[in-house]
């Protein structure tokens, strides 16, 4: 299974960025991981969107810095089916809000699939096992496993201490650090301070923890530092083009 990041940054990207988005790649299918703002362009240094070779999207919740993309990825894939045999996409994702869901239907290019905690499929060659984290959206944490190893990306979240046991263990954590601990003031929206995101890893005893849902301006030494210092195994930044084997 390989992780290819095409975006990471929230709730805007930079210059040149992308907002979350993850590629999957598996057994020769491929799969989208969350669709922030850029992420389509991103994706097409990796495949053609029009070309069909985009298996399913799961969205981790309906925010849009996660789905706003899908939007236009929609267009793209219905020139894919054009005169080919190339089915609907298959998009995953939960079902309320009901505002921003009802956007997502597209003529015949999607074929819509609820998630909820209970779900539970297999895309691939990949499984796929979902969480309900703590956000001001109803979102779900996604644990992939692959032939013995695993990726568990949080999506937006709070602290939770269940969040623990559904990333056991996990290969690699993949997780959201909008700001340093002195910097999470109210929090409102319910997002991780990177310092949270140590802990998780530490407690969850990780192999390797990977910082996205980055801030779209300024360095992130300070959210790397931080991470590090709760967390002892090994740490990095997301990145647009981050490639990792698992």
């Amino acid at each position: 299974m390989k992780l290819t990041v095409l975006g990471c940054h929230s709730p805007y990207p930079p210059v040149d960025g992308a907002g979350p988005g993850y590629l999957l790649t598996h057994a020769g299918a491929n799969l989208l991981l969350d669709c922030g703002s850029g992420v389509v362009s991103k994706l097409g240094q990796y495949l053609d969107p029009k070309g069909g070779k985009l298996a399913a999207v799961v969205l981790s919740h309906l925010h849009a810095d996660h789905f706003s993309d899908l939007l236009v990825l929609r267009y793209a894939h219905m020139l894919a089916m054009q005169g080919t045999q190339v089915p609907p996409l298959a998009v995953y994702c939960p079902d309320v809000p009901e505002t921003e869901r009802a956007v997502i239907p597209f003529r015949d290019v999607l074929s819509l699939h609820t998630i909820d905690e209970r779900s539970h499929f297999s895309l691939a060659g990949m499984t796929f096992a979902f969480y309900r984290t703590k956000h001001i959206y109803p979102c779900y944490a996604v644990r992939i496993e692959a032939e013995g190893r695993s990726l568990v990306y949080t999506g937006d979240t709070a602290w939770d201490d269940n969040l623990v046991e559904f990333a056991a263990l996990a290969d690699v954590l993949l997780v959201e650090a909008c700001f340093t601990e002195q910097n999470k003031g109210e929090n409102p929206a319910q997002h991780m301070s990177a310092r949270e995101c140590g802990a998780l890893a530490e407690q969850a005893i990780v192999g390797k923890l990977i910082l996205t849902h980055l801030p779209p301006v300024g360095d992130c030494a300070e959210l790397l530092a931080e991470a590090r210092a709760a967390f002892s195994g090994e740490t990095s930044v997301a990145f647009s083009g981050l490639c990792l084997e698992l």
